[in-house]
């Protein structure tokens, strides 16, 4: 079984301290926009925004209220997926979507665009905002499903990551060595001060 160490032999580290994290907040969007430079981001009249992997099987969608990781359900529907047992995440239509707690933020009017709009979500989201450190990656936890990107997208071959917790899905049915589109590996992760292995369906994308 293959191993991927872009997130495994990792401390994902999640700072609580105020400084700490407005630092790791603030060059998180700054390295996003990078991210948007290359991958825009599609907006609509209700400012929700969209970045979409290049195959289409994933996106990372954020708006005043939200931030959402969704996923291409057919995929894990052909590998087995019974969405009548699918406990954790939300299915939509062709959609499975993983969402943070909502919470009420600035009205239509102070709204100003993808990255600014996604600095907004940040403040709301500062305990679900990570850093591996070792490969560079900022990391935004929803729970059963993660999304990365790169700190530098000109020396890193990874340049953003959506990441799902295979357990529930399998719990539904899925094979997940046999979803398309996905990579199913071992990562390694600190839990309590100690690395531990977890396993991961992943769908890393390098932009440049």
């Amino acid at each position: 079984m293959k191993r991927f160490y872009f997130l495994g032999l990792l401390f994902i580290v999640v700072l609580t301290g105020c400084s700490a994290l407005d630092v790791v907040n603030n060059d998180s969007v700054r390295a996003f926009g990078d991210v948007l430079a290359v991958l825009p981001a599609k907006g609509d009249e209700e400012n929700v925004w969209r970045v979409t992997a290049p195959d289409g099987g994933a996106q990372l969608v954020w708006d005043n209220q939200t931030v959402s990781v969704t996923v291409d359900v057919q995929p894990f529907i052909t590998a087995g997926l019974n969405t009548d047992k699918l406990e954790n995440g939300t299915v939509n239509g062709d959609t499975l979507i993983y969402t943070a707690p909502s919470f009420n933020m600035l009205n239509q009017e102070e709204q100003k665009g993808a990255l600014n709009q996604f600095e907004k979500d940040l403040r709301f989201l500062r305990d679900k905002l990570g850093y591996h450190m070792e490969m560079e990656h900022y990391t935004l936890d929803l729970g059963d499903a993660m999304f990365e990107w790169a700190k530098d997208i000109d020396v890193n071959d990874k340049d953003i990551v959506f990441a799902l917790n295979p357990d529930p899905l399998v719990a539904a049915g899925v094979d997940p060595e046999n979803v398309d589109g996905w990579v199913y590996t071992q990562v390694s992760v600190h839990v309590d001060g100690k690395p531990t292995d977890v396993w991961k369906l992943l769908k890393p994308i390098n932009l440049k």
